[in-house]
């Protein structure tokens, strides 16, 4: 069809390959505990670990997640002291009525927008035992939990400019998304068992994990998967702890420092090093015409990761830091700035109403249906003067009078750090553009350095950038 040939176009524009491949993220277990939930609950953990393993005998190829219980501690690592608009928190219960042996309950929690709200209320649905799909808590329909779920969170369904919702474990694990199909039986089953197991789960209005930033300064240790093994190095390839650090809740940006090695920076610029060209940028409809370095004056190339083992086990452990599928990424830019050169303030989502007579970019983001997403930024050298990345927006400050986007005097400036990466969300929780999310590269200044950097844009739903392994 002619709408099928505009993508294709499209897509090659941005160099573009592959098909889906889902990252590797931390493996399921289960581990059955009594949940704590601001009270005791009515049933024992002996009680809680013998139905756990009974609802789990009929489906038991699934793994389930860790259970993280509700208790004040595990809700300090998600809660918010202000809204946070497409992020809810729902503590889920498993309840045994022994009084009642034909009953099975699960007992609900909502922190709406990731806030305390004013008053705890708690919604039950119990499943009527004995019926031919009898499983446990895999006897309530997941149906019956997904409208609790949208008439507790006011969840939006997916439309022309919304992805569906989905649910995730607090690690960042999807468990089930708005439109899945999920049948009666056994898929019903295991997707019950999985919420029950993980106790807490997030629910992101926007349908893509984005990391809790909590509050500024707050740091969070996680685990990351280990990368197939394209190297034959073992050291590449081992399970890696990493501390993501929150530098602003608005913007939402999060630091993570050695996620590269020094050798593995130095390999990437070398890398790029003779593909190095000066760089564009995507014109809107009120720049046609004008020069790139009007903005721009850096150097840049985009390197494909198929034929390079390293930068494929890059891939996956960048898929493992952000928690969204490796189908989602585009091809690494890799960026050089020598002395002076710059990008001014700009946003990596592309507004449709910026873009109505381009018609292969409104293609590409379906007429903004998917956008960007996130961008995970890797500092390839330390710089000792200038080569900031700069937020104006931080803090939710508006722009002063009179400002120009080559302005680095006010906002967050993140400092190049060989080997660090942030992250930024160009969406927020609900999936929608965020303007606070403005940014640019500040100058180089010292005359001896050189600024070395590549990113990755990650989407709100999977594309053809990168190939299959």
């Amino acid at each position: 069809s002619t709408n099928s040939l505009h993508i294709f176009v499209a897509i090659i524009s941005f160099f573009a390959l592959g098909v889906l491949s889902p990252p590797s993220l931390h493996a399921f277990r289960h581990a059955a505990t009594q949940l704590d939930f601001l009270s005791s609950s009515s049933s024992s953990a002996d009680d809680v670990k013998e139905e756990a393993q009974s609802s789990s005998s009929s489906a038991t190829s699934l793994q389930l997640p860790p259970h993280t219980p509700c208790t004040s501690s595990n809700l300090g690592n998600y809660i918010h002291d202000t809204p946070v608009p497409g992020l809810h928190i729902v503590c889920i219960e498993s309840l045994l009525d022994f009084d009642a042996d034909d009953s099975n309950t699960l007992r609900f929690a909502f922190f709406q927008n990731a806030i305390r709200p004013k008053l705890y209320q708690r919604k039950k649905i119990t499943a009527i035992r004995g019926t031919k799909h009898d499983n446990g808590v895999g006897s309530i329909d997941w149906n019956e939990v997904k409208h609790l779920m949208v008439n507790e969170l006011r969840l939006m369904p997916e439309g022309p400019r919304q992805q569906p919702w989905a649910v995730f474990t607090p690690l960042g694990e999807r468990i089930v998304g708005e439109n899945d199909v999920v049948s009666t039986g056994e898929s019903n089953a295991q997707i019950l068992q999985a919420l029950v197991s993980s106790g807490m789960v997030l629910v992101f209005q926007g349908g893509n994990w984005r990391w809790p930033g909590v509050r500024e300064g707050f740091q969070r240790n996680i685990e990351l998967s280990p990368t197939l093994d394209f190297t034959n190095d073992s050291t590449t390839t081992a399970k890696r702890n990493i501390t993501i650090e929150t530098l602003s809740m608005t913007p939402l940006v999060v630091s993570i420092k050695g996620f590269l090695t020094d050798q593995e920076c130095d390999h990437i610029a070398e890398l790029a090093g003779p593909h190095m060209q000066y760089s564009g940028v995507s014109l809107k409809d009120a720049d046609k015409g004008k020069a790139a370095s009007n903005w721009r004056t850096s150097q840049s190339a985009f390197i494909h990761s198929d034929a390079d083992p390293i930068l494929k086990a890059i891939d996956h452990r960048t898929a493992s830091l952000t928690r969204i599928p490796k189908a989602h990424q585009e091809v690494l830019q890799v960026l050089r700035y020598g002395t002076s050169e710059k990008y001014d303030a700009h946003h990596d989502y592309f507004d449709p109403k910026d873009y109505q007579s381009d018609k292969n970019t409104m293609n590409l983001i379906e007429n903004g249906k998917k956008n960007r997403f996130a961008t995970v930024f890797w500092y390839l050298t330390t710089v000792k003067e200038g080569g900031e990345t700069i937020f104006p927006h931080y803090g939710n400050k508006p722009l002063p009078r009179g400002y120009v986007h080559s302005d680095c005097t006010s906002g967050l400036k993140v400092k190049p750090q060989k080997g660090k990466v942030i992250i930024f969300y160009s969406l927020d929780a609900r999936g929608q553009m965020d303007t606070l999310s403005l940014h640019g590269a500040c100058p180089v200044i010292g005359e001896d350095d050189i600024k070395w950097a590549a990113n990755k844009w990650i989407w709100s739903a999977p594309m053809l950038f990168t190939s299959d392994d």
